[in-house]
C-alpha cells in the first residue's frame, strides 16, 4: 500500500489536520520569537550577550523595528543552539553563554525547535504526497 492510497482513506478532517499541522507548529515558533522580540526578554538577551561579537549586529541593524528585533532573536537563537561551535569560532563569548539566563535560553530553544519540526514535517508531507502522486 503506497502513501496516496493510505492517505486517501483518512477522514477529510484528519487529512486537513495533517496538512495544516506543520504550519501551526512552525508559526508557533515564530510567535514565540516575536514575543521575545517585543518583550523585556529582548533587552535581557542583549545584555546577557554583551561581550559576544554576534550580538553586536544590533549596532548595524538597530533595535527599533520589529523586523530587526525579530532577526536578532532568530540569529541569536541559532547561535545559542550551536553554542559550542560558535564559541570555538569566537563569535560568542564562553562566559556569556555560561551565564545566559536558563529560562530565556529554554524559550529560545523551544522557538527554534518548533521551527525545525514544522519545516521538517512540511517537507516530509509534501515529499510523501508528491512521490505518491496525490494531486
Amino acid at each position: 500500500m503506497n502513501f496516496s492510497t493510505w492517505f486517501e482513506t483518512w477522514p477529510l478532517d484528519l487529512q486537513i489536520a495533517f496538512l495544516l499541522a506543520p504550519f501551526v507548529i512552525a508559526l508557533s515558533g515564530v510567535a514565540i520569537g516575536v514575543f521575545i522580540a517585543c518583550s523585556r526578554h529582548f533587552d535581557t538577551m542583549l545584555l546577557a550577550l554583551s561581550n559576544s561579537a554576534w550580538a553586536r549586529q544590533q549596532d548595524i541593524l538597530g533595535t527599533t523595528s520589529l523586523a530587526s528585533r525579530f532577526y536578532l532573536v532568530g540569529t541569536l537563537s541559532g547561535a545559542l543552539f550551536f553554542s559550542a561551535f560558535n564559541v570555538r569560532k569566537g563569535v560568542l563569548d564562553a562566559d556569556d553563554v555560561r551565564n545566559f539566563p536558563p529560562s530565556l535560553r529554554r524559550l529560545m530553544a523551544v522557538s527554534t525547535w518548533l521551527g525545525f519540526v514544522g519545516m521538517a514535517w512540511l517537507f516530509l508531507s509534501i515529499g510523501l504526497l508528491k512521490l505518491s502522486g496525490v494531486n
